[in-house]
């Protein structure tokens, strides 16, 4: 992961929201994050005041070499803490 992949400052609510799975052995509701929500919510419980949450997405040129990634990293005073990948091929 490196911070030029970074692409767009997020919120939690708005990450949850872009990431509700619907799945039966998950249950009648959606789920942020679906079979992914417990890393999920060790990711937020990192969050300090202060920190942001960024979607990240790898170059163009790594999808097409099939190494492509892309998700929501954690950055603290302008540091990756953490990332949970959402995306790749």
């Amino acid at each position: 992961m490196f911070k030029e992949w970074l692409d767009r400052r997020t919120t939690m609510e708005e990450c949850e929201n872009n990431n509700l799975v619907n799945d039966e052995r998950l249950g009648p509701k959606p789920v942020p994050f679906g079979f992914q929500n417990n890393e999920w919510l060790t990711f937020i419980r990192q969050i300090q005041e202060g920190d942001e949450l960024w979607e990240f997405v790898s170059p163009l040129d790594t999808w097409g070499k099939l190494c492509g990634r892309a998700g929501i990293c954690l950055v603290r005073n302008g540091e990756i803490i953490d990332e949970i990948i959402t995306m790749k091929n």
